[in-house]
C-alpha cells in the first residue's frame, strides 16, 4: 500500500535526496544543522526527520523544528520520535531518571509549541503508531 508520504518520496528528485542522505550521515552535526537552513519544503523536513538517527543528537531535530517550512506535522513526528510519549503518560516523572537534560528540553520545546498551535497546519498527515492502551491513558 502507497500513502501519502511514500509518494512524496518518490516525487523528490534525487538532488534532493542525495542532501538529504548527506545530512543523515553527516559527521558534523554543525555542517547538517547549516544544511537543513537549506532546505525548502515541508516534504524534505518530513523525509529527514522521519529517518534520522536519534542517537545523533538533537541540534538536527531542534534545527528542523525551528524551520520556517516546519509543519504540525513534522512537530508531531518529532514529539513523537524523541518518545514525547512518555512524557504525556507520566508528566514530568518521565524525566526523574533521565540521564539526558538535552533530551528533556527538547520534548518540553516541542510540546509547547504544539499546545501555542505555532506550527502551520501543512499537507501532510502524521498519525503515530499508538497502543490502544496508550491512547486510552491519554484519553
Amino acid at each position: 500500500m502507497i500513502n501519502n508520504f511514500s509518494i512524496e518520496v518518490l516525487k523528490m528528485d534525487e538532488i534532493k535526496l542525495n542532501k538529504l542522505s548527506y545530512i543523515l550521515y553527516s559527521e558534523s552535526n554543525a555542517e547538517a544543522v547549516e544544511l537543513v537552513k537549506s532546505i525548502n519544503s515541508e516534504d524534505e523536513l518530513f523525509v529527514l526527520l522521519d529517518n534520522y538517527n536519534w542517537d545523533n543528537g538533537f541540534e538536527v531535530p531542534q534545527a528542523v523544528i525551528e524551520h520556517y517550512k516546519c509543519t504540525l506535522s513534522i512537530a508531531l513526528l518529532a514529539f513523537y520520535r524523541a518518545d514525547g510519549i512518555r512524557y504525556l503518560l507520566d508528566a514530568e516523572a518521565a524525566f526523574v531518571n533521565s540521564s539526558s537534560k538535552e533530551w528533556e528540553e527538547f520534548v518540553k520545546d516541542v510540546y509547547d509549541r504544539i499546545i501555542r498551535r505555532t506550527f502551520p497546519d501543512g499537507n501532510i498527515s502524521f498519525r503515530p503508531e499508538i497502543t490502544r492502551i496508550q491512547k486510552f491513558k491519554l484519553k
